[in-house]
């Protein structure tokens, strides 16, 4: 097992004002810039953003940030 298995963490966050695919690309984008190794899934329709990322690289804190920097305000966080 690597590193980034053992320390790789999933979590969806349920994000207001996702509106369309380039909402999406907004934000992967922004994500891109803490450099994680994740993996990103967006659900336009309901507004879900499931990012599994090694947690030696970010926080979940700077994810957080990253989202509301772009403009998109975090509602709700599930850990899994």
């Amino acid at each position: 097992m690597n590193n980034l298995e053992n320390n790789k963490k999933t979590v969806t966050l349920k994000v207001n004002g996702i509106h369309c695919g380039g909402c999406a690309t907004k934000i992967i984008k922004s994500l891109d810039t803490l450099n994680m190794d994740q993996t990103t899934d967006i659900n336009v329709e309901t507004g879900a953003v499931k990012i599994s990322y090694n947690a030696d690289k970010a926080s979940l804190s700077q994810i957080k940030t990253k989202i509301t920097e772009v403009g998109y305000q975090v509602e709700s966080v599930e850990l899994e």
